[in-house]
């Protein structure tokens, strides 16, 4: 297995004059980018980074970002993905807890670095030294050339805090193998850079591990283009698909469909140029599959299933099954170098058509939480990482994915799982987009509810909706209250999921 240094140098001999990269802030070719990340190296190399030392990154979607990638990678160091989005003790807590070295910051997050720092001088921590974007990073820079590569396929290549709605995140460390593997997957199993031209959107956020280990990695190692998108939004989605001749891109359900909704999928620079489009980290059903297929008939649709902790990438449905409505809800079957088990709780395997939580194996895998032993001992229980989801599987090896352990609501002395609610609401054609919770209640425990987002032009009152779901589920999984909310009114992370203890309290649900 070669390490991310390996890429580095032969894609500069590759594909030297090739786009590696395209940003806000400009264009690299893969020469380009392999003699800035040497040059960068180098320099932090002299500051004082040595293998395995952190290197913190605070940059948003852009070629800085994606090059600050590469120089750590190249140096020997360990990439350090902070959260742009973190408030100023959020900040100084992830860079108190993985001891970053050196922080590569970019001009536009700067006031929120100088916070955090202000924040760790009233400690005894040492605190790091800082490389602002400009004539500060360029100083850094020495020298030409290849740099001796000092790490291996088992050495630390990153740091990425888990992107989870609820708890504490945890910086997860995946090695240069790992996310090798992980690429490896991507391009054998959803056809990752195999187009002549290929050139993939990223528009998700570089700190979580869809972009960077899914998108920015993979492409990069098939000599491909990445176009990274600043943010999301309709109109970045449709102008940069045209003017930069996109391929394929990554974006999760609700995004998919709201682009469905308001008919920014139809635009002729998307029928021309997008050949596949992947999505996960929610729900998708047969009405979603088939306005797509609908809408974009030459474009195939993967739908993938993963966490940070697995490198990501776990299970994905290829476009051959999407309209098969024998295993619709499924989130697919097993990448190539991915073993996935549904045990039980004493770590037996159950058996198909029986409940049991996701345990997953493979080189794609973490190699733990950052400075946690405790957690990722409990995490990697008995050799198998322990997802903290529950599914079940088929006699032919398609997974179902039913709900998180810890979002399992109990009422009435029942398990009710909130995903298989969610799913069947999501049937309903006046449905663009529902969330079940459980709520504290003194009689049955948790009361079953829901929040409801509708299709544009489509309306529907929650007895019918309930009238629907009877038609499908017991009478005790039927939300007691729908509350209907625009797609604007859902609080989510930066990665687009959906925050679901945020949505309690904002309804008064809970406590905030």
């Amino acid at each position: 297995m070669r390490t991310i240094g390996d890429w580095i140098r032969l894609n500069a001999r590759r594909n030297p004059a090739r786009e590696a990269f395209v940003g806000v802030d400009g264009r690299v070719t893969f020469g380009e980018a392999a003699e800035r990340a040497w040059q960068l190296g180098r320099g932090l190399r002299k500051a004082g980074i040595t293998p395995g030392s952190g290197v913190g990154v605070l940059a948003g979607n852009s070629v800085f970002n994606a090059e600050a990638f590469l120089a750590a990678a190249a140096s020997g160091g360990v990439y350090i993905a902070y959260n742009w989005r973190w408030a100023p003790a959020e900040l100084a807590n992830g860079i108190l807890e993985t001891d970053a070295k050196a922080i590569l910051v970019e001009e536009a997050h700067l006031p929120l670095l100088e916070e955090a720092l202000e924040i760790l001088a009233a400690t005894e921590q040492e605190l790091p030294a800082v490389y602002r974007q400009g004539v500060e990073l360029e100083a850094l820079r020495l020298g030409s050339g290849p740099l001796e590569e000092v790490a291996g396929p088992e050495s630390p290549l990153c740091v990425i805090y888990t992107g989870g709605s609820t708890g504490i995140p945890k910086g997860v460390v995946l090695s240069h193998g790992a996310a090798l593997a992980n690429a490896i997957n991507e391009m054998y199993d959803c056809g990752m850079g195999s187009r002549p031209g290929e050139r993939g959107l990223i528009v998700t956020p570089l700190f979580h591990s869809a972009a960077l280990l899914c998108w920015l990695v993979p492409h990069f190692v098939a000599g491909a283009t990445s176009v990274i998108a600043p943010k999301f939004s309709d109109e970045t989605v449709v102008d940069l698909v045209g003017r930069e001749s996109i391929t394929n891109t990554f974006m999760i359900p609700n995004m998919m469909r709201r682009l469905m909704d308001q008919g920014v999928l139809s635009d002729p620079a998307i029928r021309k140029n997008l050949k596949a489009l992947h999505t996960g980290a929610g729900l998708l059903r047969m009405p979603d599959k088939q306005l797509f297929a609908e809408t974009l008939p030459e474009t195939d649709l993967f739908f993938r299933y993963g966490l940070t902790e697995a490198g990501p990438m776990v299970t994905r449905l290829k476009p051959a099954d999407m309209l098969n409505p024998d295993v619709d809800g499924s989130i697919g079957t097993e990448y190539l170098l991915v073993e996935a088990q549904l045990q039980d709780p004493d770590g037996n395997e159950v058996a198909p058509g029986e409940l049991g939580e996701i345990c997953v194996k493979g080189p794609s895998l973490m190699s733990g939480y950052y400075g946690r032993p405790d957690a990722t001992a409990e995490a990697m229980r008995g050799g198998w990482l322990h997802t903290g989801d529950l599914a079940v599987r088929d006699e032919r090896g398609y997974f179902y994915f039913r709900d998180r352990l810890k979002e399992m609501i109990k009422t009435g002395g029942e398990n009710v799982y909130s995903a298989e609610i969610e799913q069947v609401l999501h049937l309903h054609p006046a449905v663009l987009e529902a969330v079940v919770l459980g709520v504290p209640d003194p009689k049955w425990d948790e009361e079953v509810r829901a929040v409801v987002v509708l299709r544009s032009g489509e309306t529907a009152e929650a007895a019918q909706l309930a009238s629907f779901l009877r038609e499908h589920l017991a009478g005790y999984k039927i939300p007691k209250q729908m509350v209907f909310l625009t797609p604007d009114q859902l609080p989510r992370t930066a990665a687009g999921k959906l925050q679901k203890g945020a949505l309690k309290a904002q309804l008064g649900w809970i406590s905030a």
